[in-house]
């Protein structure tokens, strides 16, 4: 005889939420490839105001994959991304899943020994980093040291009316542009990144149980530990926002 436990909560269900979810399949790949089929010229990202549609977003991340795996980046790696919130870090996120590799995600803001501190757990050979970051991780001890890094310039995914303000000869322009990036020598440019020629379509995908994201905890009550999440976990936490508010 099965049992089936109470569920009190679910009286606090607003209505039309379901009680059970369907189980889910596929990859977060796929949510992005769906969304450029259905719709391909709809707006995907907005930043201070630079609109990317769904059908350029897919393009840039099947670039950026491309260039990862011309730089070694192979299925089950751990690649390492140090980026604010901006286009780069969304077109990265993407691509190294598309390659089925494993994002981990790091706070660009760590100071140099608690970004060190979470290298030295995760291992990762291959990091995107802002341009502000750079150096930080190119002063590791060598045996840290990773075998591509590659450096962003978040300013380049502004409209180009702003990339012209942080270029002014004046002292304002000056601070900003200090504050936003970093000229950087001995990495690679994303700019070459996102250049590259696009994954062939017949490159395999991840699958549902592959790993895909590596999240430190805040480490309030201890160091930070490594949260490890599979495309599974993901995709069926999507599905619970999306149900639990359906007008997303």
């Amino acid at each position: 005889m099965q049992y089936d436990p109470p569920r009190p909560w679910i009286a606090s269900y607003a209505e039309g939420v379901p009680e059970d979810l369907d189980p889910v399949s596929g990859s977060l790949v796929d949510i992005v490839a769906a969304s450029v089929r259905d719709y391909p010229d709809a707006p995907a990202l907005q930043f201070f105001g630079r609109t990317t549609s769904y059908r350029s977003l897919d393009e840039q991340i099947q670039r950026a994959a491309a260039a990862l795996h011309a730089h070694g980046v192979r299925a089950g790696d751990p690649v390492a991304i140090v980026l604010p919130n901006c286009p780069q870090h969304i077109v990265a996120f993407y691509a190294i899943l598309r390659l089925g590799a494993v994002v981990v995600e790091h706070n660009p803001l760590y100071t140099p020994r608690e970004l060190r501190k979470q290298f030295e757990d995760h291992g990762a050979k291959h990091a995107i980093v802002w341009s502000k970051v750079v150096r930080t991780v190119q002063e590791f001890p060598r045996d840290l040291r990773v075998d591509t890094l590659i450096s962003v310039d978040i300013t380049k995914a502004m409209p180009w009316t702003m990339q012209l303000a942080l270029k002014l000869p004046i002292a304002k322009a000056r601070e900003a542009r200090t504050a936003l990036t970093e000229r950087v020598s001995g990495a690679v440019s994303w700019d070459d990144v996102a250049s590259h020629e696009p994954l062939p379509a017949a490159h395999p995908s991840p699958s549902t149980d592959d790993l895909a994201l590596i999240q430190y905890t805040s480490g309030t009550t201890g160091n930070p530990k490594g949260a490890s999440l599979t495309h599974r976990n993901l995709l069926s936490n999507a599905a619970q926002a999306r149900a639990w508010v359906p007008t997303i």
